[in-house]
């Protein structure tokens, strides 16, 4: 009776097209599609007690095969940052001051800018090691407060500096409950060492309820760290064959003169395939 009643609902399970997950959450199948080598994109339907609630749009990165690069200058559009740096995938940074300055530290080729220490800041985005040492991942996120952190020697060329840590590498999640929602990206690295950019379609999630959806979800995260949210929460995608621009509602807004300067980004990070 136990195996029929488990058949039963794995048989619903691919029909629903929605895995159950821990809790309240459930979302889509996972269906990868293949932007270069080591490099995807999935958009998942996310639910919760069975309403559809947000949609997610999620690039999986092989940092062995592709590599980042910070960028900073005066704001411009996402779209036009994709078109300077030529980029396929082009999402937005971290937080910003009034005068469009990092609030926490970044590294952009090397050079670093922002504050040297903010207090606030509990996780770095880093990338692309100096040298060939084969002690440092290509990219990964560091948990600033459990890991010793030394600007003046930073041994990657890039990085970007953020809070809250949402997951940390012990599924620990670091964030306090709240009521504020907003459009979120997140940048992740999973258990097969891959970096994923994770860019919400609705202003629905809580960073507490993000937090506890990416834990339970299939994407196998290992660590989480949240990147700025509201209108700079943008990821634009452009290769020879797909284009997609999240959140998607937004595509016409940033496109228009009137509207465009709310949607400017001082600083973004653009994924690029290696070079042999």
């Amino acid at each position: 009776m136990a195996v029929r009643i488990f058949a039963f609902f794995l048989i619903c399970w691919g029909c629903w097209g929605t895995p159950l997950l821990a809790g309240d959450w459930a979302h889509s199948t996972l269906e990868w599609r293949a932007l270069g080598q080591g490099l995807g994109f999935a958009e998942i339907k996310v639910f919760r007690d069975e309403e559809r609630v947000d949609t997610l749009a999620v690039v999986r990165v092989d940092p062995a095969n592709n590599a980042f690069r910070v960028f900073h200058h005066a704001p411009q559009s996402i779209t036009a940052w994709q078109k300077e740096s030529g980029a396929p995938v082009v999402f937005n940074a971290s937080y910003y001051c009034q005068d469009s300055q990092p609030c926490g530290l970044i590294f952009s080729d090397g050079k670093p800018l922002g504050p040297w220490r903010n207090a606030q800041m509990r996780g770095m985005f880093v990338a692309e090691p100096k040298g060939l040492s084969p002690d440092l991942p290509w990219a990964t996120i560091l948990d600033l407060i459990a890991t010793p952190f030394n600007a003046k020697a930073f041994p990657w060329t890039q990085g970007v500096q953020s809070f809250p840590l949402l997951l940390d590498t012990k599924g620990r999640i670091r964030v306090h409950n709240s009521d504020k929602a907003a459009q979120r990206t997140v940048i992740a690295t999973d258990r097969q060492g891959n970096i994923l950019i994770l860019n919400t379609s609705e202003a629905y999630f809580t960073l507490y309820d993000l937090a506890i959806f990416l834990k339970t979800s299939a994407l196998e995260i290992d660590t989480a760290l949240n990147l700025d949210g509201g209108t700079e929460a943008q990821l634009y995608i452009k290769t020879k064959d797909f284009e997609r621009f999240s959140p998607s509602s937004w595509e016409s807004r940033v496109g228009n003169l009137l509207a465009q300067q709310q949607f400017r980004l001082p600083t973004v990070v653009g994924v690029f395939p290696r070079q042999d």
